[in-house]
């Protein structure tokens, strides 16, 4: 966790008054993303806004950075190097009861993407069945590691003590932990576990009652910058808010279209409806979090602060966070609105007749 990633810095430059593509040239800004498998599950959140143009014709100019870990990614919206980042909720919180002051202003996915897993066929059938097991996880500061642990103090269990925490990677290295059982179970999220099972493993998930109440990834970003350019941050939520409803239009043309993008992130090999499967697997692995249809809001981003407020009484019961605090603080939801003016009908089409 003490590992610092160092990024260009950046300098912000914006006109005053609302952004407008017409009138000024485009802000630019820095958008990271928390993890460094940038599979077409993160297609919403890279490809499609920049290949579409959804930010561009909003006037921004987005560089989109990865960072592995939701701690890293806090760390450097805290020294100002970056502007957004894609982060879990509680996150928010924790940096909130550290002062440092950062807040959620679009929610991407309305459920957890987090969860631990076994294989299908292990032992292991409750939490407290992990004392003394070794739990994997993309690295050490990954986001699915606070879930991991407060859903091991649900069990009774003392993260520090109970179990042992090991990086692998993602992918392939995974895989081969799995197979080579150097770890019983795996802190990880949607995409990443449908990418494991395109690889032949099956999983079960180890999970609580309190997992179904957590909120899934938000995009936070310093209070000054939220403060001083409200209109940046609706843009890119609205970018975001287009760029989703078209992989729901069209998920294979929005799988297509990152392959363009990130051909690394195209499965080798020769069997082209098998890849596109396989594909489309992954992408459904996070685009069902990130669902809207079967929400109270329906509105794209939005979170109530009745779900903040049982998500701090989670994190505080679970001892994510020891503090009190304003929770409040922790997210807006001024943005939302100017985030959904957009023509939704457009989009459809657009994803539609995409070819």
């Amino acid at each position: 966790m003490r590992h610092r990633v160092s990024l260009v810095l950046l300098v912000l430059a914006l006109a005053s008054g609302a952004v407008s593509a017409q009138t000024k040239p485009p802000a630019k800004v820095i958008y990271t993303l928390t993890t460094k498998d940038v599979s077409v599950g993160l297609s919403a959140q890279t490809s499609i806004p920049l290949t579409l143009g959804y930010w561009k014709a909003e006037g921004l100019d987005v560089e989109v950075t990865t960072l592995e870990g939701s701690t890293a990614g806090l760390q450097q919206l805290a020294a100002g190097n970056i502007h957004f980042a894609t982060v879990g909720p509680e996150v928010a919180l924790i940096a909130r009861e550290k002062g440092v002051k950062v807040k959620s202003f679009y929610v991407v996915s309305g459920v957890t993407i987090f969860r631990v897993v076994v294989p299908k066929d292990s032992a292991i059938q409750t939490v407290a069945d992990l004392r003394g097991k070794t739990i994997g996880c993309s690295a050490l500061t990954s986001g699915a590691v606070p879930v991991a642990r407060a859903l091991l103090a649900s069990g009774g269990l003392d993260p520090d003590k109970d179990v042992k925490w090991i990086a692998v990677g993602t992918g392939a290295p995974a895989a081969v932990a799995l197979n080579g059982k150097s770890v019983d179970a795996m802190a990880l999220w949607g995409d990443f576990q449908a990418g494991l099972e395109n690889r032949g493993l099956q999983f079960r998930e180890i999970t609580a009652p309190f997992m179904k109440d957590l909120l899934g990834q938000v995009v936070i970003a310093r209070d000054d910058f939220l403060a001083e350019h409200p209109a940046v941050a609706a843009a890119f939520a609205r970018g975001l808010a287009k760029a989703t409803l078209f992989g729901f239009s069209n998920p294979e043309g929005a799988v297509r279209l990152h392959w363009k993008m990130y051909p690394q992130s195209r499965p080798a090999g020769s069997d082209e409806a098998k890849i596109l499967k396989d594909a489309i697997h992954v992408f459904n692995g996070r685009f069902e979090s990130q669902r809207v249809d079967n929400r109270e809001d329906k509105r794209w981003g939005a979170s109530s602060p009745a779900q903040w407020q049982k998500l701090f009484t989670i994190a505080k019961q679970e001892k994510l966070i020891q503090g009190t605090f304003d929770v409040k603080d922790a997210f807006t939801g001024s943005l939302i609105d100017e985030a959904n003016r957009f023509d939704a009908q457009a989009v459809i089409r657009q994803a539609r007749e995409y070819k």
